[in-house]
């Protein structure tokens, strides 16, 4: 079965950079996937490939089942959605919807009716004749977001479409491009290096290093279930810890066995005068923050070993003060990950793809 974009095998190279090398993904009929990595990683350049603005040395990219890396831009049929959001400063805000339709040479009627529709779809119904300098940035997001569906393109590309935008506009952009993306159903590829905004946007994310996919998965799978120790750095803090350093003996099945120890820090947990856990240590707490609806929590072994914990933000801290010297441990045995060296079992499914 084909599938809407299928990226087989594709190489770049920029100059001396190998930016990418035998990249593989394939993107199912109304997904939405996100490409999440540092700066450099190649997602940006994956993204260009896909909307025909970077070429490739090798590989293919075929939308359902057709091979397109050597159609220009314009034929074919995506939607793209910039970091600057590119609106014409000149046209009102229906005549910017509008605008792939007039490239089509689609009826005026028809152009005004599809620019309507649009702009109630993303909530700004009633505003067509409002200039784009008249707008804040989340809408003028929004009018990006609709132009770019208007003429019912098979995919949809978002460039880090939220990256100008303050925090508590882009947690509710986030929200509502997801929403836009079920109600329309269109297949999209987003590219971001904020893993929260990755995380609620997407059925999967890609995880990009070094112009290659390290791990593709469900946002949950990703965080709980990271097949590398980069994967789970990347996604958050993280407490991994080595079989020299013992954390691993009280993990069922995992006795004997070599490999890295993943502990998020709400799940790596100060516990009371003999209470059993998986992953025990002793440390003394050098560092206590409020971070509004959490706590978080440094301590550090006697050999070094820096452990991080998160806490509610009602919890008693009374006896986590610095100085404290405590067991930290994980309560829930099915929260030990483990990343096993390469060649032996992993502790999950191999790499989605």
């Amino acid at each position: 079965m084909t599938v809407p974009v299928k990226i087989d095998q594709v190489d770049v190279t920029l100059g001396p950079n190998h930016v990418l090398k035998r990249v593989c993904l394939d993107v199912k009929a109304g997904e939405f996937v996100t490409l999440l990595g540092a700066s450099g990683s190649g997602k940006s350049t994956l993204l260009n490939v896909i909307a025909g603005l970077q070429g490739v040395d090798s590989g293919h990219v075929l939308f359902n089942g057709e091979n397109v890396e050597k159609r220009p831009p314009q034929k074919r049929n995506v939607g793209v959605v910039f970091q600057s959001y590119a609106l014409f400063p000149h046209m009102t805000i229906g005549e910017n919807v509008a605008f792939p339709l007039l490239a089509a040479r689609r009826p005026v009627k028809e152009r005004r009716a599809v620019a309507a529709e649009m702009l109630e779809l993303v909530q700004l119904g009633g505003m067509s004749d409002r200039m784009p300098a008249s707008l804040s940035g989340g809408q003028r997001q929004r009018v990006a977001l609709a132009r770019a569906i208007a003429a019912k393109p098979e995919v949809l590309l978002l460039d880090e479409p939220m990256a100008a935008l303050d925090k508590q506009l882009r947690e509710q952009m986030q929200v509502e491009i997801k929403r836009i993306q079920r109600q329309v159903g269109i297949t999209t590829i987003a590219v971001t290096h904020d893993q929260t905004e990755a995380f609620t946007m997407s059925d999967r994310v890609a995880i990009m290093h070094e112009g290659c996919f390290v791990q593709i998965d469900e946002p949950e799978a990703l965080y709980r279930r990271p097949v590398t120790e980069y994967v789970a750095k990347f996604l958050g803090e993280a407490n991994l810890f080595g079989s020299a350093d013992g954390v691993l003996l009280g993990r069922p099945g995992a006795s004997g066995s070599t490999g890295t120890a993943v502990i998020r820090p709400e799940d790596m947990q100060p516990l009371v005068d003999g209470e059993s856990a998986q992953a025990c240590v002793e440390a003394t707490v050098t560092l206590v923050s409020f971070q509004g609806e959490r706590f978080r929590v440094e301590a550090v072994t006697p050999d070094g070993m820096t452990v991080i914990s998160t806490l509610p933000g009602n919890t008693d801290m009374g006896r986590l003060a610095v100085g404290s010297r405590l067991r930290f441990g994980c309560r829930q045995p099915e929260r030990v990950h483990v990343i096993r060296p390469e060649g032996q079992d992993a502790a999950r499914e191999p790499v989605a793809a």
